[in-house]
């Protein structure tokens, strides 16, 4: 069978890459990405087999942009993807294919996590012939975007890279020197679901509170290193769990990492500045993560609470080959 995966994000290409592993001997895969600076930095770490066929890029912090180069974008693949006659379409939540696999009649298979994220949903969901999910998040957070096939799986996401250290890359200067400090992620800020961008004063006042501690910030659309004291703000290339397995704790004001995090058994906190996620939710009442009340707590968290025990789950990558698999008959 050939497959069209269409990717976009940093999580998008790590969850393809653990894929293609398992699809790419059987069936011919077929690959579009976008220029994006955050996907650059992952992508010059790990390595695909399949083509990267660039195409596109992302639009930024502002609606008017984001429209014209989705609308840029889905016009190109239009006239690219006919010639590739694929079989079958996953994205994990990418507005141009759902759209051009439904102008085309191709099946679309939405492997998604984030159903917080309202515009992607109300792009995509529609026009997927099946939205693949964790079993954390309820049914009722993707029917609010129409109905549809859902199709829930027993795993988190990042399972299918963090169980794989084969995929890991060699540790650069920032993930060496992550080891036994606290790291601190910063908020995509330039998301349409998030709407701060407090990151940098939050890590500097969280420094000044652990001055014994060395505290890394990993921001966004940020190149180069800082260093002010105990505090190094850092925007480059970095896998995250090669930051993340030896540090003393994690602070999340995202997603992702939180749940790498926890899947590494690191000490972690979430001060994301929006309503939790389900994936979240799920964490905390789990003991896997932290819901610090303010900066205070977080430090005294930080300075004394235990290191928490490994989350294990199956690998999130066998699991959504399996329902592709089941559903559509890919080999």
């Amino acid at each position: 069978m050939k497959i069209w995966f269409d990717v976009l994000t940093p999580k998008h290409y790590l969850m393809f890459a653990s894929l293609e592993r398992l699809l790419g001997k059987g069936n011919d895969i077929f690959l579009t990405t976008r220029e994006y600076e955050e996907l650059e930095r992952v992508k010059a770490r790990i390595k695909v087999k399949a083509t990267d066929n660039v195409v596109g890029r992302h639009g930024g912090g502002r609606k008017e942009e984001k429209l014209i180069e989705s609308t840029k974008r889905a016009y190109e693949l239009s006239r690219l993807i006919p010639g590739q006659r694929p079989q079958l379409t996953v994205s994990f939540g990418s507005p141009e294919a759902a759209r051009v696999s439904f102008g085309l009649g191709i099946p679309h298979a939405l492997v998604c996590d984030s159903p917080h994220s309202f515009f992607v949903g109300r792009l995509t969901v529609p026009l997927s012939d099946a939205v693949i999910y964790p079993w954390v998040i309820p049914s009722k957070s993707w029917k609010q975007y129409g109905p549809g096939k859902l199709v829930k799986y027993h795993s988190l996401d990042p399972t299918a890279w963090i169980m794989h250290r084969e995929m890991w890359p060699q540790k650069n200067s920032i993930e060496k020197a992550a080891e036994g400090a606290v790291v601190i992620r910063e908020e995509e800020y330039m998301s349409s679901y998030v709407h701060s961008n407090g990151a940098l004063d939050f890590a500097v006042e969280l420094s000044r509170m652990l001055p014994d501690r060395r505290v890394i910030l990993l921001r966004r659309y940020f190149k180069g290193s800082e260093v002010h004291g105990n505090l190094t703000v850092y925007g480059g290339e970095f896998f995250g769990p090669n930051v993340l397995e030896k540090a003393v704790a994690f602070v999340g004001r995202g997603g992702t990492m939180n749940a790498e995090a926890a899947l590494l058994g690191v000490k972690s906190f979430t001060m994301y500045p929006g309503e939790l996620t389900y994936i979240d939710r799920y964490l905390i009442k789990i003991g896997a993560l932290s819901k610090p009340s303010g900066i205070n707590e977080l430090a005294s968290g930080i300075l004394h609470d235990k290191k928490t025990a490994k989350l294990r789950l199956h690998d999130a990558s066998e699991a959504v080959s399996a329902v592709l698999r089941k559903i559509y008959s890919v080999n």
